[in-house]
């Protein structure tokens, strides 16, 4: 049973320490002209927008492992408290999806337990939260971190 959403937040805050993210060489894609790459660099992922990160969640697909990890509070984050009303939990699902995300390994190799049970709880409050499809696909993700 996952964690309410209260405490998903504490332990999410617990688990990825608040620290400058290095967005130095950040491949973000998209035609935003590095704007996603300024805004977040320097800052910590508690200080970054979540509407703008809503609103580029196609930059989960761009980003090397080490700097998807970087945002990658802010985007569990924003999948628990907005669920289905944003874009987020169709790129970020994917990308947190074994069988859909080439990078998989490598990312999940870059966290340690405490973080990997977040992703799960991040993941199973998404599910719950959801239905047809989405929560599906939410599902069939968890499975990826629980044999990681």
């Amino acid at each position: 049973m996952p964690v309410e959403k209260v405490e998903f937040g504490a332990r999410l805050r617990a688990a990825f320490p608040a620290t400058p993210l290095n967005f130095d060489g950040a491949l973000t894609g998209g035609t935003d002209e590095g704007a996603f790459r300024n805004h977040v660099a320097g800052k910590t992922w508690t200080e970054l927008d979540f509407e703008l990160v809503a609103r580029r969640s196609d930059v989960l697909s761009f980003l090397a492992p080490k700097h998807l990890i970087g945002v990658l509070p802010v985007y569990l984050q924003a999948m628990v408290d907005w669920g289905g009303d944003t874009p987020v939990p169709d790129a970020l699902v994917l990308v947190l999806d074994r069988e859909q995300e080439p990078r998989f390994d490598k990312i999940a190799k870059l966290l340690n337990d405490e973080q990997c049970a977040v992703v799960r709880d991040a993941l199973e409050l998404f599910a719950e939260g959801s239905s047809g499809q989405p929560a599906e696909a939410a599902r069939q993700a968890i499975e990826s971190w629980r044999t990681r």
